[in-house]
């Protein structure tokens, strides 16, 4: 077939549907991007939580201190996390790929850091969800 036939079969519609779905695609990143600007202003806290049950917590201000908290279990597992002013990392880990260790700082709402080995979560929270933010993300999603 040559050029000419081809571009006889597609149709206005055609475009238009096509046009439309591509515009759509980008709608997630636009309402997701709204989600962060609502939660950016917020207070954010630092959970650190071992399978399910929240251990402690810290409050992410610019206050100039450092708050050390040290995760030990029953098992000989043992992690230190780090809190330096607004940002959180962990700093030692007795896990074998150190993954969690090397992941670095984090400062962002929803930011996450996980050590597998020993059932370890750092998350990232403002203090207090904004409850028209979530119901819409729970409405699209």
């Amino acid at each position: 077939m040559d050029l000419k036939k081809q571009l006889r079969m597609v149709r206005r519609w055609d475009v238009v549907i096509v046009l439309t779905l591509m515009l759509a695609s980008f709608l997630p990143l636009g309402v997701f991007t709204y989600a962060q600007a609502q939660v950016k202003d917020a207070e954010l806290i630092a959970v650190i939580s071992a399978d399910g049950e929240q251990l402690a917590e810290f409050t992410l201000a610019e206050d100039g201190k450092t708050e050390e908290y040290v995760f030990t279990d029953e098992h000989g597992h043992e992690n230190t996390i780090i809190r330096d002013g607004l940002k959180v990392y962990m700093s030692d880990a007795n896990c074998s790929d150190q993954l969690c260790v090397r992941k670095g700082e984090i400062d962002a709402a929803g930011e996450t850091i996980v050590c597998l080995p020993n059932h370890l979560l750092v998350e990232i929270e403002p203090s207090q969800p904004d409850a028209d933010v979530e119901t819409e993300l729970d409405i699209i999603s």
